[in-house]
């Protein structure tokens, strides 16, 4: 779980600054999370890769729409639970 440290530290850092309406902040700090995620790539499994490359386009559509609540669920409860499966 140790290789995920830095991961769960950007998600929790981007979800309070969207809670925030920090949405500049928020957005860069969203940025971190998908580079985190394209950089452990390599450690998922094809089914976590199928299941994440769905919940980044449902954040992306979020993100679109300014549902930031919406997107800090799936970055808070949905992203954990299946990267904590690999």
């Amino acid at each position: 779980m140790m290789k995920y440290k830095k991961l769960f530290d950007s998600i929790d850092q981007a979800s309070t600054a969207l809670l925030q309406a920090k949405e500049g902040q928020g957005n860069e700090l969203l940025s971190q999370v998908f580079d985190e995620l394209l950089t452990l790539s390599s450690t998922f499994n094809q089914e976590t890769l199928h299941v994440l490359v769905q919940l980044i386009e449902i954040m992306h559509d979020a993100q679109q729409r300014r549902d930031y609540v919406y997107l800090v669920d799936i970055l808070q409860y949905e992203l954990p639970k299946h990267i904590s499966l690999t």
